[in-house]
């Protein structure tokens, strides 16, 4: 565990200068569902498609045909126009014009491209869909250059499946006039094209199924130059879905640093629904190349991933049609690297059912339409507003415990457990959901951990050991829910990881002995990968280990730095590591973050006579929260944002107390 970072490093543990810690909302980020707008079949109903957010203003269409708006603080349905078919796309807007495509309508029946004030009036319908230039229109458009760009569901090639044709990529003067066909479909190179994305000329999209072996595949990623020749060679099959990797791509991809994101709306666990999966999260190079599954769904966390994903930071969001609690539908997010599936919200028929349009975000809100439930049953307008956040703060007295729920404003509520006569209330954490978690333990080596709800009473508790020898250290609670237990052994340093289910299962990882060096802290991060710090005190040094949840090890060396040590280990969403060291002399506190490449930044903080850090923990709202005590057992919990001066609360002195330490709240 020799060092890799140069000693450098340590001017930079030591400098002035202030480098602040670039958050991103981390993995307990909760939201709070709103219902903004209902339908009611007189304003519209059944809204299939997404949503248009323009000057605090939501626009959408709707399948009775109505193209609306809505305050984006909720409020009336406003009916803007009525086409002659059924919308099914979101909209886009231009020069103050909306655009949008109908399935059906039109001529020949086979819908049209239309466009409207955005303040309401006369629709114009720009081009009508024939069969030969293509059928049912039933995705959203792209505008480039002047230029309209979409896809058909059917239609181009008439002398392919019996007659419909498995679908084109077409082009279309905003303006109106004649359709382009870009590109037509086969089967082979895919059938039934979804919502397509731009960028460099190149026009990036999905299809439903096809591809494969004389077309019979799970559908394709494919690529179509914006000067297509018009023929099915102007399609490039970027890769094939194979059912294992999700099968039925829904809704557009989303583009990033040369990755292409996607969601399928069956596939993934073969074992699930029939054979037939819940669906998937994929990704594949923008250049081709092998399908990579980021994600699988299991009905309990969402069933039918729905009209594609958005991309924020590190993270991706979406929604399914189904699934969750209720059956009725789910908002999702996830790394864009993988990992666990975490709802940020469940539809209920009463809030809403079937999220069919997917989700926009702005300013930090999602907003979206469902389908069908609300007041009315014909569906609703919603919001999801991410909540400020709190956080729990532990405290400690011969035997008895008190959990704080800190909100960002107000007073903390709080609850009091114990006292139990030879346990001791040892570390705090929390998981995704919001609930806390208490580690109890005792002198002769047991230990139990607790799970307490956001309202602050115990809901399992499990108890293990006592096992001679051992200390229970801290733990960490994964995304999974799973609690890892990290113990010490007290004669070799020899250190062991409990994975429990609580109320179920456990398995444990030995590591160790290795001279000097003792196990101190544990995280897991949001793609259930295990994070321990080992610190070696005498040679002021610490080591950062990355144990994937396949079992593969990595590690990262730090310091020497003389006279400070590696105290606590907090980890966000974006997978980077927090580490706070302190001064052992002068106290003061120096808060390192890690990136996956080993970059290091770092805030030095204090010294602040009579204080000491001694916590860390990455908040709901992404910003680190820093924990001090005093020589007098007050409690002070700095906040420090990604941008801006940090603040402080201070708590105490409590007669008799100890704060023991910090987590992220609901």
């Amino acid at each position: 565990m020799k060092s890799s970072v140069q000693a450098g490093i340590a001017v930079l543990l030591l400098s002035v200068v202030s480098m602040l810690i670039t958050a991103i909302p981390a993995s307990a980020q909760t939201y709070t569902l709103t219902t903004l707008s209902t339908f009611n079949a007189i304003n519209g109903g059944v809204p299939c498609a997404g949503l248009l957010l323009s000057d605090s203003t939501l626009y959408g269409a709707d399948t009775y045909g109505t193209v609306f708006s809505v305050p984006v603080g909720g409020g009336a349905i406003t009916t803007l126009a009525t086409v002659g078919g059924s919308p099914s796309g979101s909209l886009i807007l231009s020069n103050g014009m909306l655009y949008g495509t109908t399935s059906d309508g039109g001529a020949y029946g086979y819908g049209t491209v239309f466009s409207v004030p955005v303040g309401g009036g006369a629709v114009s319908t720009l081009a009508t869909f024939d069969g030969s230039n293509g059928a049912h229109p039933e995705c959203s458009l792209v505008l480039s250059g002047g230029t309209l760009y979409g896809t058909t569901y059917a239609g181009g090639d008439m002398s392919l499946n019996n007659g419909q044709g498995y679908g084109t990529v077409f082009a279309l003067r905003v303006g109106g006039g004649a359709v382009t066909t870009l590109a037509t479909f086969n089967a082979k190179n895919g059938a039934y094209p979804n919502d397509l994305i731009l960028s460099g000329g190149t026009l990036y999209g999905t299809t439903q199924w096809g591809g494969g072996i004389n077309g019979t595949g799970d559908g394709t990623v494919f690529s179509v130059p914006i000067n297509g020749n018009g023929g099915s060679g102007a399609v490039t099959t970027l890769a094939t879905l194979d059912g294992s990797n999700g099968m039925n791509a829904e809704g557009r991809l989303v583009l990033s640093d040369g990755t292409l994101y996607g969601a399928t709306y069956q596939g993934g666990d073969s074992s699930l629904n029939g054979g037939w999966g819940y669906g998937t999260v994929f990704s594949v190079p923008a250049s081709g190349g092998i399908v990579t599954t980021l994600a699988t769904f299991d009905d309990s966390n969402g069933n039918g991933p729905t009209n594609g994903l958005i991309l924020s930071g590190s993270t991706l969001y979406g929604t399914t049609a189904y699934g969750g609690k209720c059956n009725d539908g789910t908002v999702f997010s996830l790394p864009a690297g993988g990992g666990h599936v975490t709802t940020l919200a469940t539809f209920n028929y009463a809030n809403g059912e079937h999220p069919f349009g997917g989700i926009i975000l702005s300013g930090g809100n999602l907003y979206g339409t469902t389908a069908g439930g609300g007041a009315y049953s014909y569906g609703t307008v919603f919001a999801l507003t991410p909540n400020p956040g709190s956080t729990y703060g532990l405290w400690s007295n011969s035997g008895t415990a008190s959990l704080w729920k800190i909100p960002v404003t107000g007073s903390p509520t709080t609850a009091s457990f114990g006292p139990f006569s030879g346990w001791t209330p040892t570390a705090l954490n929390s998981d995704t959901s919001g609930n806390a978690y208490i580690l109890w333990t005792t002198t002769s080596g047991a230990a139990s951990i607790w799970e307490v709800s956001s309202s602050l009473k115990v809901t399992t508790s499990q108890s293990f050991g006592p096992y001679a020898g051992w200390v229970a250290k801290t733990f960490a609670v994964g995304p999974d829910g799973h609690v890892h237990l990290l113990w010490n052994h007290t004669s070799d340093i020899e250190a062991s990881i409990f994975n429990i289910a609580l109320g179920s299962s456990s398995t444990s990882q030995s590591y160790g002995p290795y001279n000097g060096w003792q196990a101190t802290q544990i995280v897991v991060d949001s793609g259930n990968n295990t994070k321990v710090l080992w610190t070696d005190t005498t040679a002021y040094e610490a080591s950062l280990w990355n144990i994937t949840s396949s079992g593969t090890q990595t590690s990262e060396s730090f310091g020497p730095y003389t006279g400070w040590e590696a105290q606590s280990l907090a980890v966000g969403s974006d997978n980077m590591a927090r580490m706070l060291w302190e001064n052992t002399s002068t106290k003061q506190a120096s808060l390192f973050t890690v990136s996956a490449n080993g970059a290091i930044t770092t805030k030095p903080i204090g010294p602040y006579s009579g204080w000491s850090p001694s916590g860390l923990a990455v908040n709901n709202d992404g910003d680190s929260d820093l924990m001090w005590n005093s020589t007098s057992n007050q409690l002070s919990i700095f906040d420090i944002p990604s941008t801006g001066a940090f603040t402080s609360k201070a708590y105490g002195p409590y007669s008799g107390w100890k704060a023991i330490g910090i987590a992220p709240g609901p």
